[in-house]
């Protein structure tokens, strides 16, 4: 037995060295297909040591030297055997096998040798210099017959190309003529099945003695196995999806064309008609499909999806563990394309915003040159709206915006995400669900899960899912998009629109855009409001008296905190588990119908902002507001104050200017706040004329007043305290206050 000091093999060599293969087969001429990959590797060897033999006798006579005795370099051969014979052996072997191996196409015996040269679309030298590198690697009896024929002097895993040369070619005609094969440009070395000693090349070296080597995770797949030894496999991910096509729940069209598209490109790797294509582009000729939206819209599904449509494995990679892995990037894109290529696999990248980004062009610039280099599919996934750099944009073949499903959509994902042996309560109206809350597939998912797991809990262990149980997991779905305990306040509307701080007028025009967003939800679109008021606490007010007349929550926010851009402000978003800037996660809160979604702009920076004619897109902290309101499904309320230009950004449908209460309604809340002793009629009728308030002022003020007749010893405030404290805030003339805070 030949150990690794007499082979010149490592222990990391021997290690690929899976199958021990025959030192002796005798061939039978038989019409029958290989049993096994193992089969037909053995009869690759013993065509492979023919080769050898034959270039062997061939260089003895061009050299003049007396022929190797076949019995004692050549075992597998007669005694005797001259060129002539063995050349004869060689085309009958050649042509048996591959006979053979059409007749196990045929009859489905999978042979890997075969599967690896048409999946890198070796030709007929190509797959030869692949089967000598093969066996120089993996076969002890291939390697002894190699080191007897002398064609080389040092032997290893790989061979120079001067004897690699003299066993392909027949003359020298073709000697020169296959040196092509090995040009660094040449396909086996560009798509980096071979690996060359290039640096031990220098302008005193012939390059006859440079050595090529078969790549070791090739050599191991050919052989079979498919185990992962490398360190970095620990972050390359392959996953044979179960998710059904019919699963993936999306518009019928957007679905078909994208399967159709994938399968026609598939199809054609296999026949042979992208050949051309090949030939005729060089390069550029893989498909890379870039699947972009909202989180929880189906791009993860649609690619497994597609992945067990076509019986194919998803080899992926999660980007933000690059840091962990001992490689470099070029090094890992590499590996990951490499075995998407092996097992015929899909590369899906996840969350691949990063990549994108102007401070990663080297990560970047290597997922380019994979992509270019690829004859597989992509697929690139983000949530983030993308200014695609014009390299990427040339390699993206189709594009696919994902948007977060209407009610028919929803319906269908409740439908579709329920497990089969799952038991539904009759009161349970998934309709009712799918128009309540405006969730994604991913919140949905979760919804359902959250409400199995409760159900299997449960004292009675019926397992039985009840629209109320459904409903609770749906509500938390909501209460966990964001961390709102930092950023958001949930109001509970207490009082009805009859309550609000506002004249009979402008009551009804609330009730009336109730009436409108109860139809524009259902149409699946936004709602977004303006309040304008110089309280902003009555503003505040008129919203929870909407809400009320609609039956919603309110998530109120401040303006100024949800606008910061600030890394120290993101906040964790629970169902993506990554930090977000506060103006997404406050938006993430109209993924349910359930709720309005309040900004407050205390200080009235946006009306200023507004009135100063300011460009939106450029202002770096309200620009990214604008762009969530271009895209929202919910129903959205900002108040600010003191507005006075009628230019309203289009991104609102309607603005709201809250006047004065009525003048009764504010003599009322005098006499309530103050006491009906304090004023008579003509002196109430002249402050109201004078000083109009919303009724939050009047509150204010009423209280100021009776803090300083207290302060001055009496216990019920009189009209000059009223006066005092209003001229105070005002000035002598009746203009607006200039405060406002939280109710």
């Amino acid at each position: 037995m030949q150990t690794s000091m007499q082979t010149g093999y490592t222990p990391v060599d021997q290690a690929a060295q899976i199958i021990a293969m025959s030192s002796h087969r005798d061939i039978k001429v038989e019409r029958t297909p290989f049993s096994s990959n193992n089969d037909h590797l053995q009869a690759l060897e013993y065509e492979a040591k023919l080769m050898v033999a034959v270039a062997t006798y061939r260089n003895g006579r061009i050299q003049k030297e007396e022929t190797p005795d076949a019995g004692s370099n050549f075992p597998f051969l007669s005694a005797g055997a001259d060129l002539s014979q063995t050349i004869a052996l060689l085309d009958s072997t050649s042509a048996e096998n591959r006979r053979r191996e059409e007749l196990s196409f045929q009859t489905g015996v999978k042979l890997k040798f075969i599967e690896f040269c048409n999946t890198w679309e070796l030709d007929s030298v190509e797959q030869k210099i692949v089967l000598l590198l093969l066996m120089q690697f993996s076969s002890p009896t291939f390697y002894a017959t190699y080191e007897a024929s002398r064609l080389e002097r040092s032997c290893d895993n790989g061979m120079e190309l001067g004897a690699l040369l003299s066993i392909i070619s027949e003359n020298l005609s073709e000697h020169l003529e296959y040196r092509r094969y090995f040009d660094i440009h040449a396909s086996l070395l560009d798509k980096e099945l071979l690996t060359a000693n290039h640096g031990m090349i220098d302008s005193t070296t012939s390059i006859l003695k440079m050595s090529v080597y078969l790549h070791e995770r090739f050599v191991r797949h050919i052989l079979g196995d498919e185990n992962q030894y490398h360190v970095a496999f620990k972050f390359i991910k392959q996953e044979r999806s179960n998710v059904n096509l019919a699963q993936v729940v999306l518009h019928d069209d957007l679905k078909k064309d994208v399967a159709d598209h994938v399968e026609q490109y598939l199809a054609g790797r296999k026949n042979g008609s992208f050949d051309q294509l090949d030939e005729f582009y060089g390069y550029g000729t893989g498909m890379a499909l870039l699947f972009h939206g909202p989180s929880g819209t189906g791009k993860t599904m649609l690619a497994k999806g597609l992945a067990n449509h076509l019986s194919c494995p998803l080899v992926s990679l999660n980007l933000e563990d690059l840091p962990k892995i001992p490689l470099s990037d070029d090094e890992i894109l590499a590996m990951l394309f490499r075995e998407a290529a092996l097992l015929g696999g899909i590369v899906f990248l996840d969350e691949c915003d990063d990549i994108f980004g102007r401070d990663n062009t080297g990560l970047s610039r290597s997922l380019l040159l994979e992509i270019e280099k690829s004859r597989c599919i992509t697929i690139l996934a983000t949530n983030k709206p993308l200014d695609l750099d014009p390299a990427m944009e040339r390699r993206i073949s189709m594009k696919i915006q994902f948007e977060l499903p209407n009610a028919a959509l929803r319906l269908q994902m409740w439908e579709a995400l329920l497990p089969p042996a799952v038991t539904l309560s009759p009161d349970v109206k998934l309709k009712e669900l799918a128009e309540r809350f405006h969730f994604s597939g991913g919140l949905i998912k979760n919804s359902i899960l959250m409400a199995i797991t409760a159900s299997s809990l449960s004292a009675d262990s019926s397992n039985i899912l009840t629209q109320a149980a459904l409903e609770h997991s749906a509500t938390l779905q909501t209460a966990t998009i964001s961390d709102i305990s930092r950023i958001c306040e949930k109001l509970n509307p207490v009082t009805s629109l009859e309550a609000a701080p506002v004249g009979r007028s402008q009551r009804e025009q609330l009730r009336g855009l109730a009436k409108a967003w109860d139809w524009l939800k259902n149409e699946e679109m936004g709602f977004n409001l303006l309040f304008n008021c110089n309280d902003i606490a009555t503003g505040i007010k008129a919203a929870c008296g909407l809400a009320a007349e609609i039956g919603m929550t309110v998530h109120a926010f401040d303006i100024t905190k949800v606008s910061s851009v600030a890394e120290d402000d993101k906040v964790m978003d629970m169902i993506t588990q990554r930090r977000i800037y506060p103006m997404k996660a406050a938006f993430l809160n109209a993924a349910s119908g359930r709720s309005l979604t309040l900004f407050i702009d205390y200080l009235g920076d946006v009306a200023r902002l507004i009135d100063s004619g300011y460009d939106k897109a450029t202002n770096i902290m309200y620009s990214e507001m604008f762009h969530q309101l271009r895209q929202n499904k919910g129903l959205f309320c900002l108040v600010t104050k003191d507005l006075k230009t009628g230019n309203v950004p289009i991104e609102f449908h309607q603005m709201i200017t809250l006047a004065y209460p009525p003048e009764e309604l504010q003599m009322q809340n005098w006499e309530t706040n103050l006491g009906i002793s304090v004023l008579s009629d003509d002196a109430l009728v002249g402050l109201v004329e004078k000083f109009p308030m919303h009724i939050s002022e009047i509150e204010f003020i009423s209280r100021q007043a009776r803090v300083r007749a207290i302060m001055s010893g009496r216990t019920v405030p009189e009209i000059d305290d009223v006066n005092h404290v209003i001229t105070g805030y005002r000035g002598s003339k009746g203009t607006a206050l200039l405060f406002g805070g939280k109710p």
